[in-house]
């Protein structure tokens, strides 16, 4: 609505601006979290998630300000904000200052200045008092915090890290996580549990029922024939491609979701040709030959993306990847790639780069 031009009426803007206090409410919280995590490898992930989500809401604020102020002062003011050169700044803050109401300037000031992160918490605590908390508390409120503060690509991230820190604290939460719907959290319970007391891993995932039971052992316990990558594992994966720098975990998360693992061993081939194929390929592990009319074109291998580029019309079978060894491709059907990529517009500003 806001990038519409939407403006809202008399009866909306207590609101809106409700809606705004709660989302710098939030950014606070996180603003001390990450403080409170420390710079141990083990956090990256989280810490990584969580200025993600600083910078999603920092978006929504400049969309719920546009809505209350004139929306060319607004884009002014974030133009000038993320040009990153002081004066900039200044700028931008000189016009918040004279435009934005008195109880809103305290507080969307510190977040959008060139401050630091202990400069802008010290500001906000006035209006966002919180206790401090030890790292462990901080990943066991992050686990059970409303998804409407935390997403969950940070909720996976946290209990990920529980398992590989191996913190007996926290079975209790992940036998719960264990029955959460959202298949990403439960398979980062069910692994981090099984890493911390495998015997309980047992005794409660027997508890699920036959077939959430079933996909949470092909994605757990790795010494099977029969295991499949972990919905984080392959976001993590997305993650190191170049072409989706940028991208928050929490949307590749969903490119995860709608991704299906595809296994060729040595010499074994597939067909990419249109009329059998409906998928875009990225290989996960492994390499591949691309042959098109029987007529050797290039290599793709570990990262690379397989698109539509080689599904040109032919006869059938004409157009294949031929496996050089064992490799594993994640297949992602078009149709939702494409309804993906039409509601979230940094994924698609990122494919059209690569395109």
């Amino acid at each position: 609505m806001g990038e519409c031009g939407f403006k809202a009426g008399i009866s909306q803007i207590t609101r809106i601006k409700y809606a705004i206090e709660t989302d710098i409410a939030d950014l606070a919280w996180n603003l001390n979290a990450i403080r409170e995590l420390g710079e141990d490898e083990d956090s990256a992930q989280v810490r990584l998630s969580l200025r993600q989500e600083i910078h999603h809401d920092i978006e929504y604020i400049y969309m719920l300000l546009a809505m209350l102020y004139d929306t060319r002062s607004i884009q002014l003011v974030k133009e000038n904000i993320e040009s990153g050169t002081s004066e900039g700044t200044t700028y931008a803050v000189e016009l918040l200052d004279v435009f934005l109401s008195e109880q809103l300037k305290m507080r969307v000031i510190p977040v959008l200045d060139d401050i630091s992160d202990g400069e802008k918490i010290n500001r906000l605590e006035v209006f966002y008092p919180r206790v401090n908390l030890d790292q462990k508390l901080v990943l066991k409120f992050l686990i059970n915090r409303d998804f409407t503060q935390t997403n969950r690509w940070t909720k996976a991230s946290v209990i990920r890290q529980i398992g590989v820190q191996r913190i007996t604290d926290f079975t209790l939460d992940l036998i719960a996580q264990l029955f959460n719907p959202d298949r990403l959290i439960r398979e980062s319970a069910g692994w981090s549990l099984y890493h911390i007391d495998p015997q309980l891993y047992a005794d409660n995932s027997n508890r699920l029922d036959e077939d959430h039971k079933r996909w949470l052992d092909r994605a757990v316990l790795k010494e099977t024939n029969d295991n499949k990558l972990m919905l984080y594992e392959r976001a993590v994966f997305f993650q190191s491609i170049s072409a989706f720098d940028d991208v928050p975990g929490l949307i590749l998360s969903y490119l995860a979701d709608i991704s299906k693992e595809q296994r060729l061993k040595v010499d074994e081939f597939l067909s990419v040709d249109e009329r059998l194929n409906n998928d875009f390929f990225i290989i996960y592990s492994g390499s591949v030959q691309y042959y098109e009319q029987s007529r050797y074109v290039r290599d793709f291998g570990k990262g690379q993306f397989i698109g539509e580029m080689l599904s040109a019309p032919g006869f059938i079978n004409t157009n294949l990847l031929v496996a050089k060894e064992d490799t594993t491709l994640l297949k992602i059907n078009k149709d939702q790639f494409y309804e993906l990529l039409s509601d979230n517009v940094k994924l698609t500003d990122k494919v059209l780069q690569v395109v």
